[in-house]
């Protein structure tokens, strides 16, 4: 079932390509300049050279963010057509490959503690599987590589919550839940959402040997729904390999 889900999913983000590129362009849009990338980068914590494998990569808007810091990167999405559509823009410091972040196998091949860091910028709650992900990485990272990774906050901000003006409703909470709904307005094909608690990815990384130790919780100074001001739509987590209980060698 998970594989069927799986090519469906990559079906539907295929389909979304074009639209999501259009929407996001260069430099991304306001969500993803005002919360997602300021905290990334800021829990990455990079400096030239340094090796940056970008998971999900989209369009490439963070992979070129990070590449014009002089940071190597290895940036993948399993969407032929966001890559095409990534390799349109300045690929300096890029290199760009099709695969599926849940090939656990297809992970390996890019290569035994080849990364000092490796983000997935939301794009979790798009994976049937996470496991996978979470199993290859510590095999991926260098000594004290760190996994940071950004989702649309599982408290505030997913199927299970209903917005109000001043008020944010939230039910169900600790069950997995599975729907479709739109991350752009008016996309061509609705998209797959696995909604998961804090604890269902924390203890996922917990599983394969890491550690949290930084999160943000960024908030928009201004917005439409001013409650977005107060609580966060976004939460990011930065993980790092537990070398002293955990090896991959």
């Amino acid at each position: 079932m998970t594989d069927k889900i799986n090519q469906e999913n990559k079906n539907i983000w295929n389909a979304n390509a074009n639209y999501w590129d259009n929407t996001m362009g260069d430099l991304g849009n306001r969500f993803h300049q005002e919360l997602v990338a300021p905290a990334t980068v800021q829990l990455l914590n990079l400096k030239a050279q340094d090796t940056l494998l970008d998971i999900g990569c989209g369009n490439g808007v963070f992979a070129r963010r990070m590449a014009q810091q002089g940071i190597q990167v290895t940036a993948f999405d399993f969407s032929e057509n966001n890559i095409n559509n990534a390799k349109k823009y300045d690929t300096h410091n890029i290199h760009y490959q099709v695969l599926d972040a849940t090939s656990y196998e297809g992970l390996l091949a890019l290569g035994k503690h080849q990364f000092t860091a490796a983000v997935a910028n939301m794009m979790l709650m798009d994976l049937a599987n996470i496991d996978p992900l979470f199993r290859a990485l510590p095999h991926l990272l260098q000594k004290d590589g760190v996994f940071v990774f950004s989702v649309c906050h599982p408290c505030f901000n997913s199927c299970n919550v209903v917005i109000q003006e001043n008020t944010i409703e939230v039910n169900n909470y600790q069950s997995l839940h599975t729907t479709k709904g739109e991350a752009i307005a008016n996309q061509p094909q609705l998209q797959y959402y696995f909604d998961r608690s804090i604890s269902n990815l924390l203890q996922t990384g917990f599983k394969h040997g890491f550690v949290v130790d930084g999160m943000e919780e960024p908030v928009f100074k201004q917005y439409k729904k001013a409650i977005f001001t107060k609580v966060p739509m976004v939460l990011v987590v930065r993980m790092r390999r537990n070398n002293t209980s955990f090896t991959t060698d």
